[in-house]
């Protein structure tokens, strides 16, 4: 009997029935395993800058946005459990390809290397195990796009990337409004302990975050330079729901830090100018990890000034370029040396393909896309997330005030792939500056570097690459917010042994700082920092010594919970159990 070949008809009923058959299955579940994703909607918000004088200002009005969020109840009664808020950096990288796809969720990306694909596979060290998750891509990031009037028009569309949208500021404002709207919608888990989880420059948006909402009073009366009126009454109202007991009054930051008082900081850009300065130096020291490298390929590091032809001071960055520029031509990721050049890529270009096939999607968010109206074209005539309908310039990016940009994650590897799988035969046909996903989207990037705002002359102290501001608003936060922060043995894009010396430079705040390897006692992976503060530096705060665990990962590079997401994961519940936001009872682990 000859077989029925399936038509092009057949081809999209199939996998529908098996999804159909799939949710009934799921809708059977228990209420704490019903997953949800979708989007915030962020209407336009005017705010302003100043300097120097509150009446002289840069008036900004940002697009509105469409954020996308994917929520994971804990595996156990997740209404008495925190809740873990996790994003990527870039700034410009989507959340939903780095940590939602790396062994933080349910579900997760294997990666095989060698042939640089990928598939969906339970996670045994899902995080659900001590709490909710809730993952979030920022503006124009992963699935996450913007809109506006006319956006056929390029011009038009050129000039929404500048700073109403891209600024360290504006972005955690961004952050801010999701995740206060997120609890509202969810009163059961509203009152609830909020612990954010930056990787890399999430770092600058977990200090930014803090900041505002520890300070939130300063930032719509003047004293900061960041002026958001509507942004503080959002908090305000919040913390009316909150803290009832104080309404009408400020709200003390002891008293805010009962729901914002943890952060888990994996290989984080905290103080970075001082932790690029730190980590070059570090990196161009004898016995160093590019030495090491050199002993075990054969091919000699040879330092920076010691090129011939560079004489002088080198400018930011310029070394970090020498360096990548070694490590392409040994073949090694920067993210993670002890891999082929590439491996880190290769999982988010993985991650990236899963996600944009709709039953790959459908199972890692774990609810149904097609019952989301936002990823429909017919929804987003006005939405936008590319500057331009060709390709991007990457030499923009490598001369902006990042620095250097590391060799796996330029156009020639395909990092800039802006793919839609086969997301258009469910949601239609999407204009040339849309996309559904973008993995690391460079126009973002840049936009956080070269915008009115620096020509304006705010460029230092509102650029996060070069000013010093963000470190000493993270160790304002860090005197009320418990700290933990990887130390992973192969990252040099973020360098975290460089990370105590950077602090300890912010000499205004700390007398010094201590790189504890031994302790704190009894711990599988020990390591601390211990900062001891300046008398009366923190307003408001009698602060002399708070410590920073820092645990040391032998195994991984920048991507600590892809490399080592079970030791991670148990030093974390080990953390937060030493810090008395969960029990081992209430949680059910025993790390």
């Amino acid at each position: 009997m000859k077989k029925k070949q399936m038509n092009k008809r057949d081809c999209v009923l199939f996998p529908l029935l098996i999804l159909a058959l799939w949710f009934g299955l799921s809708e059977s579940l228990p209420a704490q395993y019903q997953q949800e994703a979708g989007f915030y909607t962020l209407e336009a918000n005017t705010f302003h800058y100043h300097s120097g004088s509150y009446f002289q200002r840069v008036a900004l009005r940002s697009s509105p946005a469409r954020i996308w969020y994917a929520y994971q109840p804990a595996d156990k009664d997740p209404a008495s459990k925190p809740l873990f808020v996790f994003y990527n950096g870039g700034p410009g990288g989507a959340t939903s390809a780095g940590l939602f796809c790396a062994h933080t969720g349910r579900l997760s990306i294997q990666y095989d290397p060698v042939n640089g694909t990928g598939f969906v596979a339970p996670n045994p060290s899902s995080w659900t195990r001590a709490g909710n998750l809730l993952h979030i891509d920022a503006r124009t990031t992963g699935f996450s796009y913007s809109q506006m009037d006319n956006p056929q028009d390029n011009t038009l569309r050129m000039a929404e990337f500048d700073a109403q949208n891209y600024n360290s500021f504006t972005d955690g404002a961004d952050f801010i409004r999701v995740i206060l709207r997120f609890l509202a919608d969810h009163p059961d888990i509203r009152n609830n302990p909020v612990i954010l989880v930056p990787e890399s420059y999430g770092g600058i948006r977990s200090t930014v975050i803090l900041h505002i909402l520890l300070n939130y009073r300063k930032y719509a009366n003047g004293e900061t330079a960041f002026q958001n009126p509507d942004l503080v009454q959002e908090i305000r109202n919040h913390y009316t729901a909150v803290f009832p007991e104080y309404a009408g009054q400020t709200v003390p930051p002891a008293v805010i830090a009962r729901q914002f008082g943890h952060q888990i900081m994996i290989q984080v850009a905290v103080s970075h100018p001082n932790q690029r300065r730190i980590a070059e130096e570090m990196l161009e020291a004898p016995g160093s990890p590019l030495f090491r490298l050199a002993a075990e390929t054969g091919v000699p590091y040879v330092r920076w000034r010691e090129v011939p032809g560079h004489t002088g001071t080198p400018t930011p960055g310029q070394v970090m370029n020498h360096i990548y520029n070694y490590l392409d031509t040994i073949n090694r990721d920067a993210y993670i040396i002890t891999k082929p050049g590439n491996f880190f890529n290769g999982f988010l270009l993985a991650a990236q393909e899963l996600l944009t096939h709709f039953i790959s999607l459908t199972r890692l968010i774990g609810n149904d896309p097609a019952g989301i109206p936002e990823l429909y074209a017919s929804a987003r005539q006005n939405a936008y997330k590319s500057r331009m309908s060709g390709d991007i310039n990457l030499d923009a990016l490598s001369n902006s005030k990042l620095g250097p940009v590391p060799k796996t994650l330029d156009s020639a590897n395909g990092r800039t792939t802006r793919t839609n799988g086969d997301l258009p035969a469910v949601f239609g046909i999407l204009q040339p500056w849309d996309r559904f996903f973008i993995d690391l989207n460079y126009d973002a990037n840049i936009a956080f570097y070269y915008n009115r705002l620096y020509l304006a002359g705010y460029g230092y102290e509102m650029m996060w690459s070069l000013s010093n501001l963000f470190g000493d608003m993270f160790l304002e936060n860090v005197a009320w917010v418990n700290t933990f922060m990887t130390n992973a043995a192969h990252d040099v894009v973020v360098y975290s042994p460089a990370i105590p010396g950077a602090l300890a430079g912010h000499t205004h705040y700390l007398t010094s700082v201590e790189h504890d390897t031994t302790g704190p006692k009894n711990a599988v992976r020990p390591g601390q920092m211990i900062l001891h503060y300046n008398s009366g530096s923190v307003p408001g705060s009698s602060v002399s010594e708070r410590t920073i665990r820092f645990p040391f990962y032998s195994n991984s590079g920048h991507p600590v919970t892809l490399t080592e997401p079970e030791e991670m994961l148990k030093d974390v519940i080990a953390w937060l159990q030493s810090t008395g936001l969960i029990t081992n009872d209430r949680e059910g682990d025993n790390p």
